[in-house]
């Protein structure tokens, strides 16, 4: 985390949500609810970019995977948006 300036929000969540993160206080597995939720959202964050990472990484379609999208696309005959926003033309 970082150890700057912290915001204060307000949020509402399930009560099962809150008295888990009060038994991780409780139980000494946390600092604070607020550590809990914080700790949450940044795993959160990290794994979400993690996943773009991999996406960026991984091998562009061949050219029979291109072959394949569009016949399926011409079965749906239509428009459709691929990952990234890119759009298939029939």
């Amino acid at each position: 985390m970082s150890g700057g300036r912290k915001a204060r929000i307000t949020i509402t969540v399930d009560p099962d949500v809150v008295e888990y993160a009060e038994h991780l206080v409780a139980s000494g597995k946390a600092t604070s609810v607020a550590a809990v939720f914080n700790d949450a959202i940044a795993a959160k964050r990290i794994g979400g970019a993690t996943a773009k990472g991999r996406l960026r990484r991984s091998a562009p379609p061949s050219t029979a995977d291109a072959v394949r999208l569009r016949a399926g696309f011409r079965v749906l005959g239509g428009r459709c948006l691929v990952g990234g926003g890119v759009a298939l033309r029939a």
